[in-house]
Parts: structure tokens; C-alpha cells; sequence
């Protein structure tokens, strides 16, 4: 299916052909859509571009929930559009945005300033504190991936630890948890998970066993110590602590 007929799919004729045209012309640092407050940019490349579609366009992160999230971390934030996503569709949220890399964190920062509710941090998600560096996998902006490192460098990052970022913003528990960390899932959900993930109302997680074994397994084993209901939204999985939501 050609952008114009995915487009006017999800948004109708003219929606589509106003965010066509400026994709067409090279606008890419001027979008907008009625449902956001803010314009936003996104670079000319297919990453970008599939994560605009999958976020902002299909909306796979919309889940009709029993309660309105006030904490929120978006674990691999990229360019931001899940944060900024999360700010118009919750805007009395605290969302903590953590994204590694350098160039993607750039993009990042200029989409989420106008949002006085999203924090964004340089980091990268781990189980402890420690030093990342950021490797590109060859498979686009949207893939790169994390390993530890004893011997930071200038192109290292520091880590974040999922309860440390709860300890350092003072909450008591996470409402909303999105994960898209291109394998790093593994092991934050074998290590130090029972830190947070008791402390989680609802998770969307998307497993890259493509890009390393055994992530799906260790995200269900993790889960499945606790009181967790699964479904499938857009590309992710979607659990939802029963215990902390009330239906």
C-alpha cells in the first residue's frame, strides 16, 4: 500500500493528502495533527516514518483504561512520539521519557519541549546502575541497542534502572509503562524486576527475539509471577496488572 493510501485509510482524504504534500515537499520539521497540541518533526528516513505511522497515525498505543494514568516512563522513547502520544491523550500525566542515543535524543528534545509534563533523559534502560554503549544494529534509527560497558567513553551513556526512576520521581508505583528497548527487555525482565513490576498497573512491551533469544520468555516468566492479564495491541503486548486496575 502505497503512504497516500495508508494515510487516507486512518485519516480521510484531505487529512492525508495535507500530511502527504508536506512529506512529499520535505516539510518534515512542521507536522501537525488536530489531536495534538503541538507541531512536531520527524527525519527523512523509513524508522521515523514507521514509528509516525504505527504511533500517531494507526494509534496503537489506545487502550480504553478504568483510570487516567498520572506516571508514565516511555522506555526507549526514540523521537518522543509515544511521549508526546501520551501527553495529549493525558495531559494531567508525569511522563519520564528515556531514549540512548545522541541523535535520535536531538529530535526527541525539540518534539517534547513544548510538553511541560514530559522529562526527558539521555539514558539508557538496564536492571542497575551502570555505563551503555549505544550500538547501531544497521537496521535504522528506531534499532539501535545497548551493552554494558566497564570502560565509559565519550559515546557512552549512564544507565537507568526501571525503580530507580520511580525512586528518583518520588512515586509510589507506575500507572503506564511502555517498552520498546530492541532486545534490552530480556534483561530487565530476568533482573531486579520484582522492584517495579508488582508496582505496574498496565505495560505495553514489544519483544525483539529476532534481535536476541529468548525475550518473549523472559518478559511471560517475569509477568506471570503476578496477577497479570495479556492482550495484544498493534505491535505489542499489552498486560495489565489486575490487582492495581480495577475494571
Amino acid at each position: 500500500m502505497s503512504r497516500f493510501k495508508n494515510l487516507k485509510y486512518y485519516l480521510g482524504f484531505w487529512k492525508a493528502l495535507s500530511i502527504y504534500f508536506k512529506l512529499k515537499t520535505g516539510a518534515f520539521n512542521s507536522l501537525r495533527l488536530l489531536e495534538l497540541q503541538h507541531p512536531f518533526t520527524i527525519r527523512k528516513n523509513g524508522s521515523d516514518y514507521a514509528t509516525f505511522l504505527e504511533v500517531l497515525i494507526k494509534k496503537d498505543y489506545t487502550v480504553p483504561f478504568s483510570f487516567s494514568p498520572k506516571t508514565i516512563i516511555d522506555a526507549g522513547g526514540n523521537i518522543g512520539l509515544t511521549s508526546i502520544f501520551f501527553a495529549n491523550q493525558y495531559p494531567g500525566a508525569a511522563i519520564v521519557i528515556v531514549e540512548p542515543d545522541k541523535e535520535n535524543f536531538k529530535v526527541l528534545v525539540a518534539n517534547t519541549t513544548p510538553y511541560k509534563n514530559i522529562f526527558p533523559f539521555n539514558k539508557g534502560i538496564w536492571t542497575h546502575k551502570a555505563f551503555l554503549n549505544v550500538i547501531d544494529t544497521g537496521r535504522g534509527e528506531n534499532s539501535f541497542i545497548v551493552e554494558e560497558t566497564l570502560q565509559p567513553n565519550e559515546n557512552s551513556v549512564e544507565a537507568a534502572a526501571i525503580n530507580e526512576i520511580m525512586e528518583q520521581q518520588r512515586w509510589q508505583g507506575i500507572d503506564l509503562l511502555k517498552i520498546d528497548i530492541e532486545g534490552t527487555e530480556k534483561e530487565i525482565f530476568e533482573n531486579n524486576y520484582e522492584k517495579w513490576l508488582p508496582h505496574t498497573k498496565v505495560i505495553f512491551v514489544e519483544t525483539h527475539d529476532r534481535m536476541k533469544k529468548g525475550c518473549s520468555a523472559a518478559v511471560f516468566r517475569a509477568v506471570s509471577r503476578y496477577n497479570f492479564s495479556c492482550s495484544i495491541a498493534g505491535e505489542n503486548f499489552l498486560f495489565v496488572n489486575e490487582d492495581l486496575v480495577i475494571n
